[in-house]
């Protein structure tokens, strides 16, 4: 893999020691602005074994069906204020499964920022959610940041109203979040 930093930093993880894969998980978080200034977010998870093994719900599960498959969708306002959510169980280990996105919608009116994962936890998780989907929710709020900000700092930078005071300012936000924003950076 290529890298932008210099060649003094690994470009890949060390060799690893002679394994076989039996698991795998992929995540999809996208951020989308739309028409109405409202932004979409969404999220997809899929769960793979390697193997074959048999579900009484599903019979024989191959490696090419997926154990789990779930959609997600947040709309979010400027406050990042959820407006609607909603959430599609495609496949999962049990019958009951797609029951759990039925307290999806309960997201609407939360707000992303501090205290976010106890107050998702509170609507949807626990005997009622599905932790796939509750999983899903920590890269949601993460996308939601990055797409709302992302959006107002491009918007800014193209009418010049973005100065370096406004970005001190964000970086003063951020100071000591990661080592990017440190105040003594390590070099």
């Amino acid at each position: 893999m290529t890298s932008i930093y210099d060649s003094n930093r690994p470009t890949s993880l060390s060799a690893p020691v002679a394994r076989e894969k039996r698991h795998q998980r992929k995540i999809t978080v996208n951020g989308f602005l739309r028409a109405d200034g409202l932004y979409d977010i969404e999220a997809e998870l899929t769960d793979h074994k390697t193997y074959s093994f048999p579900s009484d719900f599903r019979g024989e599960v191959t490696p090419e069906q997926p154990v789990h498959h779930m959609h997600v969708r947040i709309t979010i306002n400027n406050d990042l204020v959820i407006q609607t959510a909603e959430a599609v169980t495609l496949a999962g280990p049990y019958e009951i499964c797609p029951v759990a996105n039925d307290v999806f919608a309960d997201l609407a009116g939360l707000q992303i920022g501090p205290g976010w994962r106890r107050r998702m936890m509170a609507a949807i998780g626990g005997r009622h959610g599905c932790t796939h989907i509750t999983e899903l929710m920590g890269p949601v709020a993460t996308i939601a940041f990055q797409t709302r900000y992302g959006e107002e700092a491009r918007q800014r930078r193209e009418t010049g109203q973005l100065s370096d005071k406004d970005t001190q300012r964000a970086n003063a936000a951020l100071r000591n979040s990661c080592v990017g924003y440190a105040d003594d950076p390590a070099s």
